[in-house]
Parts: C-alpha cells; sequence; structure tokens
C-alpha cells in the first residue's frame, strides 16, 4: 500500500481544526490528528479503466438497504461501513472521505467512498440509504459530477473519526445486517488493466 501526500495549510485544514475545536472531540482532548487519523486530498483524478468501474456497478447493484435513511440513525456514516465491508469481500478496498461543515454554517457533513483502480484514479461512490426507490447500496459518481467527490478528507481510520465524534462503535456494528443481496446469480468480474494493485492505493494532494 502507497502513499504520497503533500501536506500545505489551507483554509479546509483550518476550518476542520476549528470544528475539532468546537465539537463533542473537544471533550475528549485532540482525539484526531491531521496526517495521521486523516489527510486532505484535492482533485483526485478520475479512473479510465470501464471494467473497473462496471464491476463496482456490478457489486453495488446487486444488494439493497433494508432500513430507510434516517439522519443521526441511518444515515452515510452506516452505509459507508456496510458498502466497505461488502465491497472488500468481493475484492476492492475503499477508503472512506468526508468533508466536514462548521456549526450553524450553511455546508453540509458528508461521507463518501473512494476506490482504486490501481493505476492512480478513483472511483467514487455515493452510498444511498434507502430500501425503496433505488434499491441499490450505492451509486458510482458520474465524471461530470466527480469534482464535488474528488476532494476532501480520507479517514485512515473512519471508526476512530466516528467514535472521535461521538457515536459509538456498537451504533454501526447494529446495522452491519441491514442490507441483503437481490440476486443470486453470482457476479462475474470482468478483467481489470491491473488487478494485482487494486487493493493498493496512492493519494496525491495537489495544490
Amino acid at each position: 500500500m502507497g502513499l504520497s501526500v503533500k501536506r500545505s495549510l489551507t483554509v479546509n485544514t483550518i476550518l476542520l481544526a476549528i470544528l475539532l475545536a468546537t465539537g463533542p472531540c473537544f471533550a475528549h482532548g485532540p482525539c484526531l490528528i491531521l496526517g495521521s487519523d486523516l489527510f486532505l486530498v484535492q482533485d483526485l483524478p478520475v479512473t479510465r479503466d470501464l471494467n473497473f468501474s462496471r464491476n463496482i456497478e456490478d457489486i453495488l447493484s446487486s444488494y439493497h438497504y433494508t432500513e430507510n435513511y434516517s439522519a443521526g440513525s441511518f444515515d452515510c456514516m452506516d452505509t459507508c461501513i456496510i458498502a466497505t465491508r461488502l465491497l472488500q469481500e468481493h475484492g476492492y478496498n475503499p477508503s472512506t472521505m468526508a468533508s466536514f461543515a462548521l456549526r450553524g454554517g450553511d455546508e453540509e457533513s458528508h461521507m463518501w467512498l473512494s476506490i482504486s483502480d490501481g493505476l492512480g484514479r478513483f472511483a467514487f461512490v455515493e452510498t444511498g440509504a434507502f430500501a425503496h426507490g433505488r434499491p441499490v447500496l450505492g451509486e458510482l459518481v458520474a465524471e461530470e459530477k466527480s469534482g464535488n467527490y474528488s476532494s476532501g478528507y480520507v479517514l485512515v481510520s473512519p471508526m476512530k473519526v466516528l467514535e472521535c465524534f461521538g457515536y459509538s462503535e456498537e451504533r454501526f456494528l447494529s446495522h452491519l445486517k441491514a442490507v441483503e443481496k437481490m440476486s443470486t446469480v453470482p457476479i462475474i468480474r470482468r478483467p481489470e488493466k491491473r488487478d494485482e494493485m487494486r487493493s493498493g492505493w496512492t493519494y496525491q494532494q495537489t495544490g
């Protein structure tokens, strides 16, 4: 597993520091360390490996959630953990990414997944949280919308970050079974350009 990160002090880093100082984390001391627990990446390139993308789409569309979205109870944090576990079962190793919003601001905190194609590019996954409507585990972000997902904080240990913000591990463990496979047909994986490197990733911060 490779990691190449150029660190620079940015506005987002300052905002995160303010957030950590004013949120639930404050009561537990400085529980997150930039560059260790999470790090900032910007403008990650989108994968060009079509088979890689299609394989991920096949996995995501083969499952659906059995619970509906409920802020603070079953939301993007839960679905990211569930989707990560199932993608890992199929040989992929997604990383959790996040954007953090200041209290009282207009922005919204959010979490999603990025998956390396082993060639220095990434697929981004927006995990759904609905048992009805479009009943899938998550959706691959279209290239024209990837700009909203290619920058943010990569969480080295997602559970530690979530616990730092006051969420218990029991909450997420209790939701792991809130998903089921929609078909008994096996998922046939298409050959990818660099199969041997699918589980590796390299993030490069720019700017």
